[in-house]
Formats: structure tokens, C-alpha cells, sequence
């Protein structure tokens, strides 16, 4: 565990000064430039000698520098996961998609509880690790690069996401719990029951199973919503088993009769294999 004297030292006040001017601390090293986004995380990855605290009780030093190159491989992994999940296109830009993109990139670096006590990609810029492991340390560079890249997007296509920020500020008011809440952990066991592969026996992305559970997650627990214009597009071979376990959370999470529950029905017509259904027959295939 870090101890809180180090905080104290010459370095760490630069350190602060720098990020609050501009936000990140950059590291350089022979190959790799990377932005640290908080005082003691920089303070850490730059000192030979790092002050803690051994199994809570003996007090000793660590050479921070063993974990930078940690940190590095996690940052080059976050940012090769945003190109591949986010990567903007020229559809994306100009397309009917463009809105429900900004929302689900708000919806992760905001809100989405990505890991227990860490809500959002962007809690890399508020918080650091007390208790410094290699895992630790490399989840932190992991969603560092993960920030690094959406930031670069916002200063890139101000227009595109011109009401970015705003999510930060509105989240106290349309937000689920950073906790999970009783009514998603429902919801995300039946989605991983469904199947060994869990999720992503249907879902292309961890994006667009998130994105779901949290429009059902508002659904049932009464929170606003807004339903995209845009389907969510599901693996080709899992229109029966998405179908049941819909039905399931239904049975379990609402007193009302499916077959009525209109509202409901939509939420499903955001998934590509039932865009056209009815609703007789989305209540046949949600009660097989």
C-alpha cells in the first residue's frame, strides 16, 4: 500500500501542477509516449523509490519504474480495443448512427461500472491505486489508453461530440447506481445463463450488451430512457435463445402481462432480429 506521505514529496507537486493545467502527465520512453491522468499514479511510475506499506505492516520502498513498462502494455492494449470497438468511420460521422455512438461512448466512460468501485472508463482520472500490483497498475494503463483515445476524438470532431461533457454533469440525474443494483444483477445472470459463451453468444460487442442491459436496467427500475433510432445487431444463429431470455427477465422483473406490455416490446425491436416482429409474436417467442 502506497503511504500517504508520498504526496508530500517535490515531485508530486509538479506532477499536480501539470495535470491540473493540462489534464495528463506524458511519459516518454524509447518507444512509447503515454498520458498518466492523476499526481500520485505519475509520482509512482517515475520514482526509484517508492515509500509503502508491506502486508500492512512492515514499511518499505518499491522502484516504481518495475511498473511503468506494466503500465505502457496495458495503455497500448486500451487503445487498440477503442479502434476496434469505436473506431470512427465516415458512416459513422455523417450517419443515422452518429447520436446512439456518442451515447454509448458517454454511457462507458461516465456511467458503466467497468469493474466493482470503478465507474466509468474515465475514473482513471480521478482515482489511483492505493495498492499497487502488476495487475492493478495494467488495468489502470489498460483504460488510460482507452481515455487517451476518446479525448483525441473529442478534440478532433468537436461538432460530433459538442455534448459530450454535458453527460458528466446530468448523470446525478438519470443515472443507475454505481452499485448494481438488484434488478440488473437479474438481468445480467439470465444474459449470462443463457449460454457457456455468456454474452457474447449473441452480442458483437461488450458495447452493445452494456448498452442493452442498461435500457432494461432503466426500463424496469421506472428511470427515463431514450430509445435510439438504430438496431442493435445481434450474431445471426441466437433469435431463439435471446427471445427466451427476454421472456425470463420479463416474468421476473414486471407485474404486468406480456402480452401488453407494449413499452417492453419496443425496448426488443432495438435488436435487429426482432425489428419487425409483432407483438403476438414476440410474446409467442419470449413464452416457448
Amino acid at each position: 500500500m502506497v503511504e500517504k506521505k508520498f504526496g508530500n514529496k517535490i515531485e508530486y507537486k509538479h506532477f499536480q501542477s501539470q495535470i491540473k493545467n493540462r489534464g495528463y502527465f506524458v511519459v516518454k520512453t524509447d518507444n512509447n509516449t503515454v498520458k498518466i491522468y492523476t499526481p500520485v499514479l505519475a509520482s509512482i511510475l517515475t520514482s526509484k523509490q517508492v515509500p509503502v506499506i508491506e502486508d500492512l505492516q512492515k514499511a518499505t520502498t518499491i522502484n516504481g519504474y518495475d511498473y511503468l513498462e506494466t503500465y505502457i502494455n496495458g495503455y497500448r492494449r486500451g487503445e487498440q480495443y477503442f479502434e476496434k470497438e469505436f473506431k470512427i468511420t465516415p458512416t459513422t460521422l455523417y450517419g443515422v448512427n452518429a447520436d446512439k455512438y456518442i451515447k454509448d461512448i458517454q454511457l462507458n466512460y461516465f456511467q458503466i461500472q467497468h469493474k466493482p468501485s470503478y465507474q466509468g472508463w474515465g475514473h482513471v482520472k480521478n482515482r489511483c491505486p492505493l495498492i499497487i500490483t502488476h495487475k492493478v497498475v495494467e488495468e489502470f494503463g489498460y483504460y488510460s489508453g482507452i481515455v487517451n483515445k476518446i479525448d483525441e476524438q473529442v478534440e478532433k470532431h468537436p461538432r460530433l461530440f459538442a455534448s459530450f461533457d454535458k453527460f458528466e454533469h446530468d448523470t446525478h440525474h438519470n443515472q443507475i447506481n454505481e452499485k448494481e443494483t438488484p434488478t440488473k444483477k437479474i438481468i445480467l445472470s439470465t444474459f449470462e445463463n443463457m449460454d457457456h459463451k455468456g454474452w457474447e453468444y449473441a452480442f458483437q460487442s461488450l458495447n452493445d450488451y452494456n448498452f442493452f442491459v442498461q435500457i432494461l436496467t432503466c426500463f424496469f427500475e421506472y428511470k427515463p430512457f431514450t430509445l435510439p433510432e438504430s438496431t442493435i445487431q445481434l450474431k445471426r444463429t441466437c433469435k431463439t435463445k435471446i427471445a427466451k431470455v427476454l421472456g425470463e427477465i420479463h416474468k421476473e422483473l414486471s407485474e404486468k402481462p406480456l402480452s401488453s406490455d407494449r413499452e417492453y416490446f419496443d425496448i426488443a425491436r432495438l435488436l435487429n432480429h426482432f425489428k419487425k416482429e409483432s407483438d403476438s409474436s414476440l410474446t409467442r417467442s419470449m413464452q416457448r
